[in-house]
């Protein structure tokens, strides 16, 4: 009989609710930092804001074209950016899953005409805000 009391012994702080705890500008603390501070609850299904900035398609149709060495990237036009899943892909010497899109565009030449649709590939990082790499496709 002692050995199952032991036991409800030892998981009782598991069960003991968090302490209240109050944001003082940068930092937290378990006492208020002014008089009039309140605690915060926060719902359990609160989420982060999502960061700023572009991401997915966007970012491979800007980002990603000026890193694919075409003479005039501004001038360059986007035929389609199409999602093609995932692929692990070598990154900063270490295998690394990216998404990786298509992107068609018809790039400017160095004489300023348009030279043809070609198509690259662009990785982004798993969060699909970071280009990797991008570069032919293979045949």
């Amino acid at each position: 009989m002692k050995l199952p009391l032991v036991f409800v012994f030892a998981l009782l702080p598991c069960w003991a609710h968090a302490e209240q705890l109050y944001r003082c500008g940068n930092t937290y603390s378990q006492t208020p930092c002014a008089a009039d501070a309140t605690a915060k609850k926060l719902p359990s299904s609160a989420a982060p804001d999502a960061a700023a900035g572009l991401q997915g398609e966007a970012l491979c149709a800007t980002e990603g074209v000026l890193r694919m060495g075409v003479p005039d990237p501004e001038g360059a036009r986007i035929i389609s950016v199409t999602k093609l899943g995932t692929e692990v892909i070598q990154y900063a010497d270490k295998p690394t899953a990216a998404r990786k899109f298509a992107v068609r565009l018809n790039p400017r030449n160095a004489h300023g005409g348009y030279g043809g649709e070609q198509v690259f590939n662009c990785f982004l990082s798993e969060d699909g805000r970071r280009v990797l790499a991008v570069g032919n496709p293979r045949p």
